[in-house]
C-alpha cells in the first residue's frame, strides 16, 4: 500500500507528465519537420547541381559546335587548317611566335601552325612514316601571313632565303613547312645547322656535314619528297608542297584560328 506522501508524489508526477506531453511531442514534431526540411533542401540542392552539370555539358557542347563551325568557315574561306587537328602527334615549335629566331623578335602574335588541308594531309603521311622508325616531325614554321613576309624582306632581302613579298612566298600560301625530326624523347636529330642558318652550310649540296647530319638530312628529304613535297636546295629544313601553285597568297591572321 502506498502512503499518502508517495501517492501525492505520483499524482504530481502524472500531472506534470500530462502537462508537458504536448510540449514534448511538439518539440519532437518540430525536430522531425526541421530534419525533413533539411532533407528536402538537400534533395533540391542535389537536383540543382544535376541541372547545373547538364547545363554546363550542354554549354560545352554548343561551344564545341561553334568552334568547329568557326574553323569550318575559315577553312572554306582560306583552305587553311590547324596542323594539330590533322595530326596531333606532330610536335609544334613555331619559332616566329617567340624571339628565338633570326630576327630576335616575336613576329607572330599567336602560336597556331596552319597549312592548306592538302599540304597538312601530306605532312601527316610523312609523319606516319617517320613514326614507324621512332621519330616525329617538329614544325618550326608553316603558314605565314603576307604582312610578316614583308617584315622578313625588310630584315633580310636575300632571295636565296627570303621570298620577295611582291610575289608572295609558298609559306604565304600555306603550302610550305620548315621542319626537323625528334626522337621518342623529343630530342632533335643532328642536322647540318640550326634553323634559319643562312649560309652555305644549310645547303643540301654542302659537303662538310658530319656523317650523322648528312644521313639525317637525306633521310628527312627522302620521306618528305616521297610524301609529296619538294626539298629546298638552300635550306635543309624547308619543304614545299608539290601542288603549291594550286593555292593563293593569303594574309589571314593566325589569331583568327585561336579557339576560345
Amino acid at each position: 500500500m502506498l502512503n499518502k506522501s508517495k501517492l501525492w508524489v505520483l499524482i504530481i508526477l502524472l500531472i506534470t507528465a500530462i502537462t508537458l506531453a504536448p510540449v514534448f511531442f511538439n518539440r519532437i514534431s518540430e525536430t522531425y519537420n526541421a530534419v525533413r526540411q533539411i532533407d528536402l533542401l538537400d534533395e533540391e540542392n542535389n537536383s540543382l547541381k544535376r541541372d547545373l552539370k547538364k547545363l554546363k555539358e550542354e554549354n560545352e557542347r554548343l561551344q564545341s559546335q561553334l568552334q568547329k563551325q568557326k574553323l569550318f568557315t575559315l577553312e572554306a574561306k582560306t583552305g587553311l587548317v590547324r596542323i594539330e587537328d590533322v595530326d596531333d602527334t606532330i610536335v609544334m615549335e613555331l619559332r616566329y611566335a617567340t624571339d628565338n629566331n633570326f630576327t630576335g623578335q616575336k613576329l607572330y602574335p599567336a602560336s597556331v601552325p596552319l597549312l592548306q588541308r592538302g599540304t597538312a594531309n601530306k605532312l601527316k603521311s610523312a609523319n606516319d612514316r617517320f613514326k614507324k622508325d621512332g621519330y616525329r616531325i617538329k614544325v618550326w614554321d608553316a603558314y605565314r601571313p603576307l604582312d610578316v613576309q614583308k617584315k622578313f624582306w625588310e630584315l633580310n632581302p636575300n632571295r636565296l632565303y627570303v621570298a620577295n613579298p611582291a610575289y608572295g612566298s609558298k609559306h604565304n600560301r600555306g603550302s610550305a613547312v620548315d621542319i626537323t625530326l625528334v626522337d621518342k624523347l623529343g630530342n632533335e636529330l643532328e642536322m647540318p645547322t640550326e634553323f634559319d642558318h643562312f649560309s652555305e652550310r644549310a645547303w643540301r649540296s654542302y659537303a662538310g656535314n658530319t656523317p650523322e647530319a648528312q644521313r639525317n638530312m637525306e633521310y628527312l628529304g627522302k620521306i618528305m619528297e616521297e610524301s609529296g613535297f619538294i626539298a629546298n636546295s638552300t635550306e635543309w629544313w624547308h619543304f614545299d608542297d608539290n601542288a603549291w601553285k594550286s593555292y593563293p597568297v593569303l594574309n589571314i591572321q593566325l589569331e583568327d584560328f585561336i579557339l576560345e
